[in-house]
């Protein structure tokens, strides 16, 4: 019986968390500042002065600053 709660708990807590190594790279705009930048972390959308530049999540922070050279509104940014 306690090796099938383990087991049960183990599956649960493997299931529900992000592994580590799953590293993801987002494109955001500051309303703002009207920048965008590079965030390793889920942008929070309920902000007004945050919005996503593009629904692509990359894989590496390189892939997402190159591709934030060819995003309209990232790219006319000073």
């Amino acid at each position: 019986m306690k090796k099938v709660l383990v087991g049960i708990i183990f599956l649960l807590s493997v299931s529900f968390t992000t592994p580590i190594w799953a590293t993801e790279f987002y494109i955001v705009r500051d309303l703002t500042t009207q920048k965008c930048t590079v965030s390793d972390k889920r942008p929070i959308t309920d902000i007004k002065t945050i919005t996503v530049a593009t629904d692509t999540i990359y894989k590496s922070r390189e892939d997402a600053e190159s591709a934030m050279k060819t995003i309209k509104v990232c790219s006319a940014q000073k």
